[in-house]
């Protein structure tokens, strides 16, 4: 952070191009890669259940693996003031997944299978080390434009990553190559996307996140970390990790499976269902600016309820959309509170973060949304196989999300930007 109060510049924009570069993942996972598990390679119901299952089930083994990694990893990173090293071996983890789900042929089910779930797991820990250097470059008000400005970039970069992903699909006759391997080279644009905008990350100093207060081992350093939750000052900080990992566990798991509620209930094609996350992905971005704006003209607080009553008016609507056209509107609903909500969480843990346990802070929050959102996939994927109707699935998640909107409503209203 520069003298001034303001962010140093050169780290400010590194910062931001990390949600660019790793929007590109999270874009083309929701629709080009859904497509492709549900359309080909699991088309036929080859392990004894619709493709939609077996996507819910991927998704809920990667939260799973990163519920398990986070807590050490991030402790690890905190001891040894590792955080921008270990975004970097995640980076190339995941993207370096992503190729390798383009390599594999798609008979290969278990091989595709285990890249989509390291790649996912790549991407959370990118993640949490993406939101640990955020104190260490902005504070206060500076850190929700940031934030803000953050999440607005990655909805630019990955609408950009998909337009040249799906450019692939679309023209797969002229380049000579089948639908399935058309889809695979997309997957050769989302992981070099991935990997090429982290890159000035890594050539560029954010901050310093030092503390003398560590452990001499990973164990150790959460055991402290878990004291100073205990202690009466970080009262708020527990309550608000708490309440954010039931509301981000139910968004990430929407997410997730709001394109394969498309694909089953609409039959929508790739490029239909491309056309409709370019939508979202566009109207998100000043979405996410406005929050940004209103958490410091207002408050924090205040972004927060709307942009949690937003998510559950989004989640009753999808449980009755009748029609394609109803479809769009939900869509343009969604991108509004998309990245709001997760852009005013990242802020407001970034300021309650205590000195020199940032990535055990942001760690907690990804582990625990990852255990939420493991919980809330593999129930919402068993009341999808239970009654065939993937709607009945967002009971699930709206009875999640009014959890966490309940833990956090005292804290939503004593924080004030």
């Amino acid at each position: 952070m520069s003298t001034n109060g303001r962010p140093d510049r050169s780290a400010a924009v590194a910062w931001i191009l990390l949600d660019w570069a790793a929007s590109a993942f999270s874009a083309i996972l929701i629709t080009l890669v859904v497509a492709y598990v549900e359309r080909v390679v699991f088309a036929d119901a080859a392990w004894g259940v619709p493709g939609g299952v077996v996507w819910a089930w991927i998704m809920a083994t990667a939260m799973l693996v990163s519920a398990v990694l986070a807590p050490f990893l991030s402790a690890h990173a905190d001891r040894t003031h590792g955080h921008k090293r270990w975004l970097i071996i995640a980076t190339a983890l995941g993207a370096g997944a992503c190729l390798g789900l383009a390599a594999a042929p798609p008979a290969a089910r278990l091989a595709i299978a285990t890249a989509i779930v390291i790649a996912s797991v790549g991407f959370d820990m990118a993640q949490i080390f993406t939101g640990s250097l955020l104190p260490r470059i902005a504070q206060g008000a500076a850190a929700d434009r940031l934030s803000a400005a953050g999440f607005g970039a990655g909805y630019v970069g990955g609408a950009i990553a998909l337009i040249l992903a799906t450019a692939v699909v679309s023209n797969r006759d002229a380049l000579g190559l089948s639908a399935p391997d058309a889809l695979r080279w997309s997957f050769v644009v989302m992981g070099g996307w991935w990997l090429g905008f982290s890159l000035p990350a890594a050539f560029t100093r954010m901050g310093d996140g030092r503390s003398a207060d560590h452990a001499a081992t990973s164990a150790g350093e959460l055991m402290g970390f878990a004291r100073s939750l205990a202690g009466e000052a970080a009262g708020g900080l527990g309550r608000t990790l708490l309440g954010s990992i039931l509301v981000l566990g139910a968004v990430q798991t929407a997410i997730s499976q709001f394109s394969s509620i498309a694909l089953e209930r609409f039959n929508l094609d790739s490029a239909a269902l491309v056309r409709l996350v370019l939508l979202v992905q566009f109207v998100a971005l000043p979405g996410a600016l406005f929050m940004g704006w209103l958490s410091t003209r207002w408050s924090r607080g205040g972004a927060l309820v709307a942009c949690l009553a937003g998510w559950l008016v989004v989640i009753v609507l999808a449980a009755f959309v009748q029609n394609p056209g109803q479809l769009t509107g939900l869509a343009v609903v969604l991108a509004l509170v998309l990245g709001g909500v997760q852009s005013v969480v990242r802020a407001t843990i970034a300021g309650l973060a205590p000195p020199g346990r940032f990535g055990a802070t942001f760690g907690l929050l990804q582990v625990g949304s990852k255990l939420a959102g493991f919980v809330a996939s593999l129930l919402f994927g068993a009341a999808y196989a239970a009654t065939g109707e993937s709607r009945t699935g967002l009971i699930v998640l709206l009875a999640q999300l009014a959890a966490g909107w309940w833990v956090l409503r005292r804290q939503a209203q004593a924080r004030p930007t």
